[in-house]
C-alpha cells in the first residue's frame, strides 16, 4: 500500500499542532494496512521532520513547537520498529552514534531501528559522546559496522576527526555515514577513506545491507 499525500498532510498537521494521539493513530493505521517500515520512516517520519526543520530555520516555528514535534516522533519510533522485527543474525553488530555537538539524533535512531528490523544487533550510543569514549566502547563491543550521523554542516570537521580516530585504531573498520551535513567537498574527502561509505537514504541502505551480508 502506498502512503497518500493526504495521509502525510494529515500527519504533518497533527504534528505541528502537537496532537500526539492523532499522529499515533495515523501510524497505527499504516501498520495495520501492512505498510512497510521503510515507507513509514521515509514518507511520514523523515519527511515531516525535514519539514519541521525547515519551518524552524525560517522562524515559522517556535523552539517549543519543534521540541514537541521531536518528542512525539521519538515516542512513535518504537511503535514502527515493533511491527516486523526479525531474528538476530549471528555475528552482525552495528554501533551507531552522532558526531560530537550534534543534537539531532532522530535520524540515527531510525537507522539503529532499521538495522534491528533487518536482524542486526544494533546499539545506539546517543548524542554528543566524547570520541575517546566511543572508541573505548567500540573496542569492547567489536562491531562489524559503525554508523555515524552528521546533520549539521559545521560539524563535518568533527566527523572527519572521528573517522581518523577510528581508522587509526581499527584500520579495517567499516563505517557508514548518514545525515544532511556533508556537502560535495566533504563527501569527496570521505570517499578517500577505505571502507567508509555515505548512505543518503533507506533504499541505498537496503542495498548496502544486502551487499554486506552476502560479502559482495
Amino acid at each position: 500500500m502506498q502512503i497518500s499525500e493526504s495521509v502525510y498532510l494529515h500527519y504533518m498537521s497533527a504534528l505541528l499542532d502537537g496532537e500526539k494521539k492523532i499522529c499515533s493513530d495515523i501510524i497505527a493505521g499504516l501498520i495495520g494496512d501492512d505498510v512497510e517500515p521503510r515507507d513509514i520512516y521515509e514518507k511520514i517520519i523523515q519527511r515531516s521532520m525535514y519539514r519541521i526543520g525547515e519551518l524552524w530555520d525560517k522562524c515559522r516555528l517556535s523552539i517549543a513547537e519543534e521540541h514537541v514535534a521531536s518528542e512525539i516522533t521519538r515516542e512513535l519510533l518504537p511503535v514502527v520498529k515493533a511491527q516486523k522485527a526479525k531474528h538476530l543474525l549471528p555475528g552482525k553488530r552495528i554501533v551507531i552514534t552522532c558526531v560530537q555537538k550534534e543534537r539531532h539524533e532522530i535520524g540515527a535512531r531510525i537507522i539503529a531501528d532499521y538495522f534491528e528490523l533487518n536482524g542486526w544487533d544494533s546499539v545506539f550510543v546517543g548524542t554528543n559522546l566524547p570520541n575517546r569514549n566511543l572508541i573505548e566502547f567500540v573496542n569492547k563491543r567489536n562491531p562489524d559496522l559503525i554508523g555515524v550521523s552528521n546533520n549539521f554542516y559545521l560539524n563535518v570537521t568533527g566527523l572527519l576527526e572521528l573517522i581518523d580516530m577510528i581508522k587509526n585504531i581499527r584500520s579495517e573498520q567499516k563505517i557508514i555515514i548518514g545525515g544532511q551535513g556533508p556537502g560535495n567537498c566533504q563527501l569527496e574527502m570521505i570517499s578517500k577513506y577505505p571502507d567508509v561509505k555515505y548512505i543518503k537514504n533507506l533504499s541505498e541502505l537496503d542495498n548496502y545491507i544486502v551487499e554486506f551480508q552476502t560479502g559482495l
